[in-house]
């Protein structure tokens, strides 16, 4: 067995009980820290953990300044077997569970010794509940070992060692790499704008404490990974916290490559990855947490095509899990089209406010050829606060509203595929598709092997199916 463990900079502050109280950004210390109030060792060694942000509010603050709480990660790289040991120093929860279930895994619990104990053998990301609470999850992510560390003196390389790093904003250049090791945090944010064979690696963090939330304000936002007209764009391993606003972003990208990336937000408008007029992406192996969107897609200056997300994990505090729209085309170009669009092996460990699958076409767009395959919902807790608008695991509709269109004339939605939906826990929640009106509709929707706790849907009625039988055709169960 192989273990290499990555310490976390000795100047980050110990969070205290005050850190870890829910509170807006502007009424406690905002700040990545260090957490005490857990240990966590892998293999025997001592494995460091942070305390960041994260949100439990259910409903939107007006003020963008919800209550905002903590929550424990780790980080490591292993290979062939990892023990992991977790020591509680507070009060010992009476329930542990860790996630994904699909790994069957049950963990040993001492609670004379707060210890908390489990093996694993397969790198991914893997999280502890207690009490059945989603308060004080703890993160683990958990990495093959490093290979392809850049050479620091190359030229075309910008290379950050362990420790904090105030950076600001960086803009790359063409045929750039970006390193950020592990054990660094990197203050601010990464800019690519018309450039292309840009990387940016590492099993470090870019953090984003150090802006204030947007509020609303576009020239406020710190995005923390953004690239805009950009070719042939790597992504990979790199973990994202407590950006001001959305996290990841393609804007009229083509050849971009997403792996390994972890995402946790927790401030208004946190879209985990988000992707604008781009062709040709692959987003596979990673893990978001967010609270908007944690999957989107948007037509915002031309066409979306050829995006594929694979073997992902979602948690999301809210909105959608896996959203497009609802801007189809906010740039109103003509023949604009959102297709070949595939959402396969996704793992949505909670979505507590609106649909898991949605697609809000509120533009004059053409959506089609989207297939959504082997989605595991473990807990469906759709409708929570001001959710309860769209309380839907499936949602495909042509919208009317004017506060998210920039089109007068509508589109369609055509060609969706769905093939083995499972939703384990939960609420047993509805679905609804509607079109537009007799010309711009939902059309040929196929659904297959959907389960919602238990039951095996075969018609509308058996999923509390809405379906508009004048604005949609050719829907159909097997």
């Amino acid at each position: 067995m192989k273990t290499y463990l990555y310490g976390g900079p000795e100047s980050l502050k110990d969070a205290t009980a005050d850190d870890k109280a829910a509170a807006s950004e502007s009424e406690r210390d905002f700040a990545l820290k260090h957490c005490v109030d857990i240990r966590i060792k892998i293999n025997g060694q001592e494995c460091y953990v942070y305390d960041t942000n994260v949100n439990h509010s259910r409903s939107w603050d007006e003020n963008f300044m919800p209550l905002i709480s903590r929550t424990p990660i780790a980080c490591f790289d292993f290979e062939e077997k990892a023990d992991i040991e977790i020591v509680i120093m507070g009060q010992m929860p009476d329930q542990v569970s860790v996630h994904p279930l699909s790994y069957g895994i049950a963990p040993a619990v001492d609670k004379a010794q707060k210890i908390i104990s489990f093996s694993i053998k397969q790198p991914d990301t893997y999280t502890v509940i207690l009490n059945d609470s989603p308060e004080r999850a703890i993160h683990i992510f958990a990495n093959v070992l490093e290979t392809g560390i850049p050479d620091s003196e190359d030229k075309n390389v910008v290379y950050y060692g362990p420790g904090e790093w105030n950076v600001g904003t960086i803009a790359m250049q063409s045929g750039q790499t970006i390193y950020i090791s592990g054990g660094a945090v990197l203050h601010g944010t990464i800019y690519a704008d018309h450039v292309e064979n840009v990387t940016v690696i590492g099993r470090g963090i870019l953090d984003g404490s150090i802006y204030e939330g947007w509020k609303g304000q576009s020239d406020a936002a710190r995005v923390p990974l953004q690239f805009d007209h950009c070719k042939n764009v790597v992504v990979k391993d790199i973990l994202v916290l407590n950006s001001n606003a959305w996290v990841c972003q393609g804007y009229d990208t083509t050849d971009m490559q997403i792996s390994g990336l972890k995402i946790i937000s927790c401030r208004p408008n946190g879209d985990g990855i988000t992707l604008q007029s781009c062709k040709r992406v692959e987003v596979k192996h990673c893990f978001v947490r967010s609270w908007d969107d944690s999957l989107v897609i948007k037509n915002y200056l031309g066409s979306s095509e050829q995006i594929h997300f694979s073997d992902i994990q979602l948690w999301t505090d809210f909105a959608q899990s896996m959203e497009i729209g609802y801007e189809t085309n906010k740039g109103c170009m003509e023949n604009s089209v959102i297709r070949d669009i595939h959402f396969k092996d996704i793992c949505v460990l909670h979505n507590f406010h609106k649909p898991v699958i949605s697609i809000h076409n509120a533009d004059e767009a053409l959506v089609e050829d989207v297939i959504y395959e082997n989605i595991v919902v473990e807990d469906a807790q759709m409708g929570s606060g001001d959710g309860a608008v769209m309380p839907y695991l499936l949602d495909f509709v042509i919208s009317g509203t004017l506060g998210w269109a920039t089109t007068e004339k509508r589109g369609s939605i055509r060609n969706i595929q769905l093939e083995n939906v499972n939703v384990m826990s939960g609420k047993f929640c509805g679905s609804r598709i509607a079109g537009f009106d007799e010309e711009h509709l939902v059309s040929q929707v196929t659904i297959a092997g959907l389960e919602i706790l238990g039951e095996t849907v075969t018609d509308p009625g058996t999923g509390k199916f809405e379906i508009d039988e004048m604005t949609t055709k050719d829907i159909m169960f097997r």
